[in-house]
C-alpha cells in the first residue's frame, strides 16, 4: 500500500466505520437510513397492535371457544370485503375474489421493504473500499483537521493531498489481471471514475428499489391503479367515508367451518378490522415515501453527473477554493504593474485548465465534494491551495512549454513565451 495509505491507516486505526460514506453527502443519499427508520417504527407499531389488540370480536352467540377459534382463524386466514348495501356473494369463487390478503402480513411486508433499504448500502460496501481512495477515512481525517491546532492542522492536510497523489499515479501504472481489476476497469478504474460510476450505479438500485417496492406494494394491496394513492388522499382531504370506496375497509366479512355432530356448518361473520385505521395512513405515506425518494435521487443523480462530467462545472467548482486561497495571498503581495498582470492572467488560463481538467479526476471531485459537505469550505481550500502550489512547483512550467511548443499561431506564442519567462521571473506569486 502507498505511504499515505500507511500514515492514514495508522492515523485512524481504531475507526472501523464501513458504513456508506455518501450517505453523508446529499440528502437523497440519506434515504436508505430514513426509509428503514420510517419503516421500522411503523413496523414496531404494527406488531404491537397485532400483539396487544383483539381486531376481530365475534357475534354474541358464540361460545368462548368458538370466539377464541373464529378470530384466531379470520386473522390468519383472509377476509373479504362487502359494500354495506350489497348482498354477501352466494359463491366462494366471488367472496376469494374480494379478500383482503394483506391484513395479517403488513408488519412483516415492512419488514421486508426496510431489508431491501440495505442493498444499495451493500453493494457500495463492497466496491467503494476497492477504489484505492479511502472516502471514509479521508472525510475523518479532514474533519480532525477543521478543529486541529496549526502543527497538526498541516499533518492531517498533508496526509489527504499525498493519498490523492499517490492515488493519481497509482491508476497510471500497468493493468492487472485479478478479478477486481476487471470489476474495476469495468467501472472505470483507469479513467479515475470508479467511486463515481460505482456511486451512480448505487443510486441507480436506490431508484430500482424504490419503483419495485412501490410496484409489489400496490400488488400487495390489490391495487391495479397506479393513483391509488392520491385517491385516498384525495379521500381523506375530503372526508370520503371508506364504506364507499373500499379502501382499506374498517368491516370485513369472514368464512370458517365448523364441525358439529359430524356435519360441517360454515359461518359467515362480521370482523373489525382495527389495523386498518393504521394501515391506510402508513401504506398511504409509504406510496409517497417511494414516489419521493425515486424521483429525488434521479433529480440529484442527473445533478451529479452534469456536476462530474462537465468541464465548466469541474473548473468552476475548483476555482471557488483557488479564489478563496488568492483572496488571502493578495493581502500579502505588491501589486503589479499592468503588463505583468495581462501575462499573469493568461498564464493563469493556462494552468488552471491544466490543472482542474487534467489533475483532477471526478473520483478526486466527488471526495473533495464530501469533504466540502461535511467540513466547509476552509479545509478544502487547503487540501486544493496545497495541490495548486505543488503543480506550480513540479509542472507549470512544462504545461507553459507544451502549450507554446502547440501553438501555430505566431503572435499568441510570442506572448505565451513571454509568459513562461514571466513565470521564471516571479515563480511562486501566481
Amino acid at each position: 500500500m502507498m505511504d499515505s495509505n500507511q500514515n492514514l491507516a495508522s492515523d485512524c486505526e481504531d475507526n472501523n466505520d464501513t458504513s456508506c460514506p455518501h450517505e453523508k453527502s446529499d440528502g437523497s443519499s440519506n434515504n436508505h437510513v430514513k426509509s428503514n427508520n420510517h419503516v421500522k417504527v411503523r413496523l414496531a407499531y404494527e406488531l404491537a397492535e397485532a400483539s396487544f389488540l383483539t381486531p376481530l370480536p365475534e357475534p354474541t352467540y358464540f361460545t368462548k371457544a368458538w370466539e377464541q377459534y373464529a378470530e384466531d382463524y379470520c386473522f390468519v386466514y383472509n377476509t373479504y370485503w362487502v359494500k354495506p348495501n350489497d348482498k354477501v356473494p352466494t359463491t366462494i369463487e366471488e367472496r376469494v375474489s374480494q379478500q383482503l390478503i394483506y391484513y395479517q402480513w403488513a408488519p412483516f411486508i415492512m419488514a421486508i421493504e426496510a431489508a431491501f433499504f440495505y442493498l444499495p448500502v451493500i453493494f457500495w460496501s463492497m466496491l467503494s473500499t476497492k477504489s484505492g481512495i479511502n472516502i471514509i477515512k479521508l472525510v475523518e481525517t479532514a474533519q480532525k483537521a477543521e478543529g486541529a491546532e496549526s502543527e497538526d492542522r498541516k499533518k492531517q492536510i498533508d496526509i489527504i493531498c499525498r493519498h490523492i497523489s499517490n492515488n493519481l499515479r497509482k491508476r497510471r501504472n500497468e493493468e492487472e489481471t485479478t478479478k477486481m481489476a476487471k470489476i474495476q476497469r469495468i467501472f472505470g478504474m483507469q479513467h479515475g471514475k470508479f467511486i463515481t460510476n460505482v456511486y451512480l450505479v448505487t443510486k441507480f438500485i436506490y431508484m430500482l428499489n424504490s419503483f419495485l417496492q412501490f410496484y409489489s406494494t400496490n400488488k400487495f394491496l390489490g391495487q391495479n391503479d397506479p393513483y391509488w394513492g392520491m385517491r385516498i388522499l384525495d379521500d381523506i382531504l375530503h372526508g370520503t367515508d371508506w364504506e364507499h370506496s373500499g379502501n382499506f375497509p374498517r368491516i370485513a366479512m369472514c368464512d370458517f367451518q365448523v364441525r358439529v355432530l359430524g356435519n360441517l356448518q360454515r359461518h359467515s361473520i362480521q370482523c373489525v378490522l382495527t389495523l386498518n385505521m393504521f394501515n391506510e395512513k402508513i401504506f398511504l405515506f409509504l406510496y409517497i415515501w417511494f414516489l419521493l425518494v425515486f424521483f429525488v435521487t434521479l433529480f440529484d443523480s442527473i445533478f451529479l453527473i452534469y456536476n462530474m462530467f462537465s468541464s465548466h462545472k469541474i473548473v468552476e467548482f475548483l476555482q471557488q477554493f483557488l479564489d478563496n486561497q488568492e483572496a488571502d495571498e493578495n493581502e500579502e503581495k505588491k501589486p503589479d504593474d499592468e503588463k505583468k498582470k495581462v501575462y499573469r492572467k493568461e498564464q493563469h488560463a493556462i494552468l488552471l485548465s491544466e490543472f482542474c481538467l487534467h489533475k483532477f479526476t471526478p473520483d478526486i471531485i466527488i471526495l473533495l465534494k464530501m469533504i466540502n459537505n461535511h467540513t466547509g469550505d476552509i479545509v478544502c481550500t487547503e487540501i486544493v491551495g496545497r495541490m495548486w502550489n505543488d503543480f506550480l512547483k513540479r509542472d507549470a512550467k512544462l504545461v507553459l512549454q507544451k502549450f507554446v511548443d502547440n501553438d501555430p499561431n505566431m503572435e499568441t506564442k510570442s506572448s505565451s513565451l513571454k509568459s513562461v519567462q514571466l513565470f521564471e521571473e516571479h515563480k511562486g506569486l501566481i
